[in-house]
């Protein structure tokens, strides 16, 4: 009974401290996509990540593809663990993510990553036209994770990320961290998490007006026991209730008597809500083969075109096991212009050094 009472005076503490520094930071930081800079910051890490809808925090298992976008999630069952992605993204821009994790007794679980972005070459030119060449764009982050367990249930993390964006003659840097709590309860089919992600600054900036792609999420996953199907919902971008922008490609309609633009109307209640959400579901056959589908409602609602909407918002993996390596392919529809392809290898040093 007092150990019952101890655990929950934590989970409630731990609550209040995610709960109060939320507050606090939509009052500061709220940004939207598109009016902040760094914008890979919120790139999907992992093939799996993408497979769910591009975000997802409340997933708790072996996996370390989950742990960057939830650091809590580091434990002693991934040291040693080495993972590879590669994002064939929109157009001619490619992503990848790396990372070691390794598990230190009595202090918790560190994880090193690098994540990288390259926009491909672009033509420069003068104010008249003149061509000058090409140049290059990319962004670089490197990335030390940390997680330890505040009891059996309760996990709390956290990473640090160093980033640097160069664009031909121009380049920024800076420093961000993510703040994070998973909860888990051994043998449970329910598991949930809340992150922070990206509070920071700019050593050195573009422009005098940047900002870092805040982002305040929270998540449930709960697995049917007689089924597998393992259903995760995620509330992303909770900093700010409003997401909705006026569309500049929307049929424009005019008052009938003044021949006035009548102004777009206001999003409802449901559709404000919406863009907060992310459906995803894994179908888990074995422990060694799932199915992943995601349903990314915001992403449809801003990239697709009103007349042909497609499979916009909507995503899908599969992860299987070879031996001693994990893969992972999923592919995401971002536009009808393109899809994200995405590709991850994950196995771990210690499983070589074992005797067969």
């Amino acid at each position: 009974m007092k150990a019952s009472t101890i655990k929950l005076a934590t989970l409630s503490k731990i609550t209040f401290i995610v709960l109060a520094f939320v507050c606090l930071t939509s009052s500061f930081f709220a940004q939207l996509g598109g009016s902040s800079s760094y914008q890979f910051l919120e790139l999907a890490n992992s093939s799996r990540i993408q497979g769910l809808g591009g975000k997802n925090i409340s997933l708790s298992d072996s996996d370390v593809n989950l742990t960057l976008t939830n650091p809590a999630l580091l434990d002693s069952t991934q040291s040693g663990s080495i993972t590879l992605n590669y994002h064939n993204y929109i157009g001619d821009i490619n992503y990848g993510f790396s990372s070691y994790t390794h598990h230190v007794n009595k202090i918790g679980t560190f994880n090193l990553a690098m994540m990288y972005a390259n926009y491909g070459k672009f033509t420069r030119a003068d104010a008249t036209g003149q061509i000058n060449g090409e140049f290059v764009a990319n962004d670089l982050a490197f990335i030390l994770g940390y997680g330890r367990a505040i009891d059996s249930n309760l996990r709390i993390g956290g990473n640090i990320k160093f980033f640097n964006s160069i664009y031909d003659f121009y380049y920024s840097n800076g420093l961000a961290i993510d703040l994070a709590a998973s909860y888990h309860k051994p043998n449970s089919l329910f598991s949930a998490g809340v992150v922070i992600q990206n509070l920071g600054f700019s050593f050195s900036k573009y422009s005098e007006n940047e900002s870092l792609p805040l982002d305040i999420q929270a998540g449930v996953t709960y697995k049917l026991k007689h089924a597998p199907f393992r259903f995760s919902l995620t509330l992303a971008n909770l900093q700010q209730w409003d997401l909705s922008f006026e569309d500049p490609l929307a049929p424009q309609d005019f008052d009938p008597n003044t021949f006035e633009p009548i102004p777009p109307s206001e999003p409802n209640f449901l559709e404000k809500a919406a863009g907060h959400l992310l459906f995803a579901t894994e179908i888990v056959l074995s422990k060694n083969f799932n199915i992943q589908l995601g349903y990314n409602i915001r992403r449809r609602q801003e990239l697709r075109f009103l007349d042909k909407k497609g499979m916009v918002g909507f995503s899908g993996g599969v992860a299987f096991r070879v031996k001693k390596f994990h893969l992972n392919y999923s592919l995401a529809s971002y536009h009808l212009a393109g899809n994200s392809h995405s590709f991850s290898i994950t196995t771990n040093i210690h499983d070589f050094r074992q005797k067969n």
